[in-house]
């Protein structure tokens, strides 16, 4: 099985090679460069790999949650590629492929023995005193908090909630941008935790590849046609009309014009 990877949901971008198992992957760590840099990565990626785009089986892209700006970038890309060289998609919850990757340095950690002991918590900033974040056990994309939107404190009181009915776990490992925002509130959780190291902190094509590769198993593919992207709420502009177009049905009296 060979796919080819793509994530741009976070500051930086990357795109991941899947070879039966062994994963090539390039990260550019050029700061939201997305539209710039996306496309020339994947020719490198697929030059060092002497892979050409009809060796393989499909396109994965990590859908979202995130930036939307990156999200619409690696969903276009995806299926740009996928409608020119007729391939499958496979698209792939960023949530949840944090607990698809390797995480040497785990081991190390005095706080957790086995990662079947951890559950996988990544919280990405989303701005507006909110979070997406969801929480899952390693390789298992069913996740043990649903993905979502939330308040800080909503999230944290189901991730306790969660943890209270699943005593398998022992040590919750945080992941992503909103910890750089929101540590000290994390430090507060009530739980064995710890955060992932800088290097780890961030999604990646890696865990998208990884995860693809199962969805791809289990037969889960769309097409160009039908992917789409997961913000799990309204982009800031959505919002900003939705409000204003509220605001001026309320000034003018006119919320009820269409109603017959």
């Amino acid at each position: 099985m060979k796919l080819l990877a793509i994530d741009t949901t976070g500051a930086y971008s990357s795109v991941a090679l899947y070879d039966d198992g062994v994963i090539a992957q390039v990260i550019n760590k050029d700061d939201y460069s997305h539209l710039q840099r996306l496309v020339p990565v994947i020719k490198l990626l697929l030059e060092e790999e002497s892979t050409r785009f009809d060796a393989l089986d499909a396109i994965v892209v990590s859908r979202g949650p995130g930036s939307f700006t990156g999200i619409r970038i690696g969903m276009a890309t995806a299926k740009g590629l996928a409608q020119i060289w007729n391939k499958p998609i496979i698209e792939v919850p960023t949530l949840a492929s944090f607990a698809y990757r390797d995480y040497e340095w785990l081991e190390q950690d005095e706080n957790s023995k086995e990662d079947d002991d951890i559950l996988f918590c990544p919280i990405f900033d989303a701005k507006r005193e909110q979070i997406y974040g969801g929480a899952s056990k390693k390789e298992d994309d069913d996740p043990i908090v649903e993905d979502g939107a939330y308040d800080l404190s909503e999230f944290l009181a189901k991730l306790k909630d969660a943890l209270e009915k699943h005593k398998e776990f022992g040590c919750v490992c945080f992941f992503g941008d909103g910890i750089s925002v929101y540590k000290e509130k994390l430090d507060a959780f009530d739980f064995p935790h710890i955060f992932a190291p800088e290097d780890d902190m961030y999604q990646t094509a890696l865990g998208a590849a990884r995860l693809g590769a199962k969805l791809f198993n289990e037969g889960k593919l769309t097409d160009c046609y039908n992917a789409k992207p997961e913000y799990l709420r309204a982009a800031e502009a959505e919002r900003k009309l939705a409000e204003k177009i509220k605001a001026d049905s309320n000034k003018f009296g006119t919320s009820g014009a269409n109603k017959f």
